[in-house]
């Protein structure tokens, strides 16, 4: 059994003490009563040690991330007056208003954080906010450049493609040989060498967290260390130039569908693996 520790701030280590003038530290021993005594005794709350050790291990954790507010936003986190205290909700902690205060400086600065983080108890790591296609969505919904892309990868949505191209140029059928279909797209130049990467994006394969994560791998084991907070920042500054690249090639698709499409399949369709085609190259 364990006695609850105080409602104080569980990260003071990082606030500045003020100078406290006690008869404690005045080297002379503080007498009470023994009456006095038992009556402090009766008033302690004792609780399992399970319980003690996770509520010890909850008030470590958010002084790793105010250590972290700190670390990236020194000038803020000194101005800040808002509460370190964990709150509890329906049994479980939560963030304090100085962790969401630092949050939010995060998704603003640093990489983006999902909505989650501010409306729920506490989560186990950084979580990783999918930036990708979800193969999930609604693909109606989708830019048509983005729905395009999908059908090649998926060889499915024969809507779209009747919708847009002749019956004499369609998708074909077969496995590709990649190394052909970006050496052709680098010989078309123009926009029309990063459908590579356009293939990439829709097929979660960039190589990039946060553009290859979904839904149900996006709770990887990220904890609050600058070690992790260092990876997210520079993975999502490599994102970023993916869109970079991508934007002005989705913007043109989608301006000119039929052109556009019709590049897209015939670059696609050349890329079928067969037996000559090293000549395919060299033609």
């Amino acid at each position: 059994m364990c006695a609850s520790a105080s409602p104080s701030n569980p990260a003071g280590i990082l606030t500045p003490s003020r100078e406290v003038h006690s008869p404690i530290f005045s080297g002379v021993p503080l007498i009470v009563s023994a009456t006095t005594a038992i009556q402090r005794l009766r008033t302690v709350r004792f609780i399992p040690a399970r319980q003690a050790i996770a509520q010890l291990a909850v008030w470590q954790e958010s002084s790793h991330i105010l250590q972290l507010y700190r670390r990236y936003f020194p000038q803020e986190f000194a101005r800040s007056t808002t509460s370190t205290v964990v709150p509890i909700h329906q049994g479980e902690p939560c963030y304090s208003e100085r962790e969401l205060e630092f949050f939010r400086l995060i998704d603003q600065r640093l990489f983006p954080l999902p909505e989650v983080m501010y409306d729920m108890e506490r989560l186990p790591s950084i979580p990783l906010y999918p930036q990708g296609i979800d193969w999930e969505d609604e693909r109606e919904n989708l830019r048509l450049s983005l729905r395009a892309a999908m059908a090649l990868v998926s060889d499915d949505d024969s809507m779209l493609w009747e919708a847009w191209l002749p019956v004499n140029l369609r998708p074909a059928l077969g496995e590709r040989n990649w190394e052909l279909f970006d050496e052709l797209c680098r010989r078309s130049r123009g926009l029309a060498v990063r459908f590579p990467l356009l293939l990439e994006f829709v097929g979660l394969d960039t190589g990039n967290a946060w553009l290859d994560s979904n839904w149900e791998c996006c709770w990887e084991n990220y904890p609050w260390e600058e070690s992790a907070m260092e990876y997210l920042r520079k993975e999502w500054r490599k994102a970023k130039r993916i869109f970079a690249q991508l934007n002005p090639l989705l913007d043109r698709m989608d301006q000119h569908p039929r052109y556009w499409l019709k590049q897209l399949v015939k670059l696609w369709n050349r890329a079928i693996k067969t037996p000559t085609h090293h000549a395919t190259i060299a033609a």
